[in-house]
């Protein structure tokens, strides 16, 4: 029988068996190098058609307008046909003066908005600042171009700052421009406190926009006093007129995840509030759900009050993978530091993995090496994080069970590792321009088992096993000499340690020594090349995931010695303790974890089951329901000691799902 073979002339894709060769590579450059000449063509014949506007050459048309801050009017010669094709209000115009033989328009936009809407039109450019951006925008919303309105809010979107904020984010509003609204939401949302702080237009909000602010489930607050404070002193800018909104600002507050001493001591005693009769039932009300939470140890609760409804997380932990049940695992977890919940992420089905590296590199995870139970991988996936969708990408050069992985300016490395045979002492990168894999210098130490971060432009690696012991030793790669350099040994030998960079040190948590499972934790201070011991966890713990999250350092999942574990803690260098956190919904180690940042990717794993994002609180007080929970035991937690349900959102739902896919204009 015969077989057909594929011409060279035919695309291995799809097309319907299209063929391509009557064009070769040849013929595409060529074609290529005629689109450069095109776009340079039409690139020097607007700059040409603006000279000649300039010096009034085959112009047919004027239009004249006030000159800045004066009555007198200034004319600019112009093509009618080069506007009429920009504006359709100029089309209009021009097109009722077709038969005059000096067309005239008049437009009170001033001097310098009508010169840059002309630069615009006819190069497809103008200069644009701080302080003529409005002006601008308001000769092109009369003008009715479309095009330059986007430009000029593009431009606003990428001066954005803490002093212009409420300034864009009204003016977003106002003009309906969903793309400007969503990027300068989600910039209030998440820095609100911060800007509070330096910005003076937040004391000129009106008592309707405050409360929409303060009463926003996607407000990023940590600490619920502190947004109390913000309302205090926009109370104080003018006392005798807004004392008497204290009732509806501390009403949309979540007075419930306030520390029940501090709730007394600054909520309940200050001067607004304890004469106060309308504060009353509030102050009743939350100090009987705070007692019983304080007296009972209470952690699971299933309630729908909104002074204790935690507030969306702008960022979450993905814990991917690991070895659960004497199995290789692909489940996908995240975790919601707010609510203090761990949910579990529904995905394409994709074969599991353990002893692998994760890193978040913009909207895609990135899963490096590992082990199914059989096999030692080079291959890595990526996760897309709105798509949902997992895809291959290079392979690594070596095969990397308990690889290392660390990302520094725009490279991925993985280092170390057992290929199924010897404990690895190669490292390499992973370049994603070219989606290739290439090595670098080898580590001084064969490392499996070890953990790496990146701090000051260097990437540390630290511990492992060499095949024969389990190591203190560690060491630190410079991507510029491309060599690596050995510091202090840590003060324990550790595998499967935790390693992670934590406001300036190096930190080495838990692993085995050798004989036991640690629960100590070290800090490496790379000025003075030293390791101090910090405060002990609360459970031995090696081969878990760790991670920075809300300026704490989590420690996830692992093994005990005895037993894989789902129990999850987090650390305060501020403090030195530790505190006990949600356990993941699966027993497991070898996993790995990273961060996933940004209000847009938390809707859509934590929230993705709720309708809106302003949560539309009514004027009236509604007491508490009663509370269902359980008990967790006297161990010190942190403020927030609460686990709820999912909740309600607000207005900009569609526009968000429309801006991350690129559906908005």
């Amino acid at each position: 029988m015969l077989k057909r073979t594929r011409s060279k002339s035919e695309s291995r894709g799809g097309g319907g068996g299209r063929k391509i060769s009557s064009l070769t590579m040849t013929d595409l450059n060529a074609h290529s190098g005629d689109r450069k000449r095109t776009c340079a063509f039409t690139s020097d014949a607007c700059q040409i058609l603006n000279e000649l506007r300039k010096n009034n050459l085959l112009c047919d048309a004027k239009i004249s307008t006030k000159k800045n801050l004066t009555e007198e009017y200034v004319e600019f010669p112009v093509h009618r046909f080069i506007l009429a094709a920009s504006s359709p209000y100029l089309r209009m115009a021009f097109t009722n003066m077709q038969h005059s033989e000096n067309p005239f328009l008049q437009l009170d936009i001033g001097c310098d908005a009508l010169e840059s809407l002309l630069d615009y039109t006819y190069t497809r450019e103008c200069t644009l600042t701080l302080d003529n951006v409005n002006r601008i925008i308001d000769a092109a919303k009369l003008c009715q171009m479309t095009s330059l309105f986007q430009y000029c809010c593009e431009y606003l979107m990428n001066n954005l700052n803490d002093e212009n904020i409420f300034h864009l984010y009204n003016f977003a509003k106002i003009h309906s421009n969903s793309k400007l609204l969503y990027v300068t939401y989600e910039y209030l949302m998440q820095n609100f406190i911060k800007i509070i702080k330096i910005n003076k237009s937040f004391f000129e909000l009106s008592i309707e926009q405050l409360i929409e602010l303060i009463a926003n489930d996607d407000l990023n607050i940590r600490n619920e006093e502190n947004l109390f404070d913000a309302c205090i002193k926009w109370i104080d800018y003018d006392i005798e007129k807004r004392k008497s909104f204290i009732t509806q600002l501390i009403h949309n507050l979540r007075l419930g995840l306030i520390p029940i001493q501090l709730f007394i001591t600054k909520i309940k005693q200050h001067s607004y509030i304890k004469d106060n009769d309308e504060c009353k039932p509030i102050i009743g009300e939350t100090l009987r759900l705070l007692y019983k939470l304080d007296n009972d140890g209470l952690m699971d609760t299933d309630i729908d009050c909104p002074f204790i409804r935690p507030r969306h997380a702008h960022e979450m932990i993905f814990a991917y993978g690991g070895w659960s049940g004497g199995n290789a695992t692909s489940m996908l977890e995240a975790y919601d530091i707010r609510a203090d919940k761990w949910t579990v992420v529904s995905t394409d089905q994709v074969p599991p993995r353990a002893y692998h590296g994760c890193i978040t590199v913009a909207n895609k995870m990135y899963v490096i090496g590992g082990f199914d139970g059989i096999e030692y991988f080079n291959s890595c996936r990526t996760f897309h994080l709105i798509d949902r969708i997992w895809n291959e990408i290079a392979p690594m050069n070596e095969r990397r069970c308990y690889v290392s992985v660390a990302y520094l300016n725009g490279l991925l490395y993985a280092m170390g590792g057992f290929n199924g045979h010897v404990r690895q002492n190669t490292a390499e990168k992973y370049l994603f321009e070219t989606n290739q894999w290439s090595t670098i210098c080898p580590m001084h130490v064969q490392r499996s088992d070890a953990s790496a971060c990146t701090l000051n432009d260097l990437v540390y690696i630290c511990g492992g096993f060499d095949g024969q012991e389990c190591l203190q030793t560690a060491e630190y790669y410079n991507p510029i000499t491309n060599q690596w350099t050995m510091i202090q040994p840590m003060r324990s030998r550790r595998s499967g340690v935790g390693v992670i960079a934590y406001h300036g040190s190096v930190y080495a948590i838990g692993g085995f020594n050798g004989t036991s499972r640690l629960n100590t934790g070290e800090r490496y201070n790379p000025t003075m090349n030293t390791w101090r011991p910090i405060t002990d966890m609360f459970h031995p713990r090696s081969n878990f995931a760790i991670e920075i999250l809300d300026d704490l350092m989590f420690t996830i999942g692992g093994f005990n010695g005895l037993t894989t574990i789902s129990n999850v803690e987090c650390y305060d260098d501020t403090t030195d303790e530790w505190y006990d956190i949600a356990d993941m919904n699966l027993f497991r180690s070898a996993l790995s974890a990273c961060v996933v940042d940004g209000l847009t990717y938390t809707k859509i794993f934590l929230y993705s089951n709720e309708t809106s994002i302003v949560h539309n609180h009514s004027t009236s007080f509604t007491p508490l329901p009663v509370i269902r929970t359980t008990n967790v035991g006297q161990r010190t937690t942190p403020s927030l000691t609460v686990r709820l349900p999912p909740i309600t959102l607000t207005s900009l739902n569609q526009s968000l799902r429309n801006f991350t896919h690129g559906g908005i204009q």
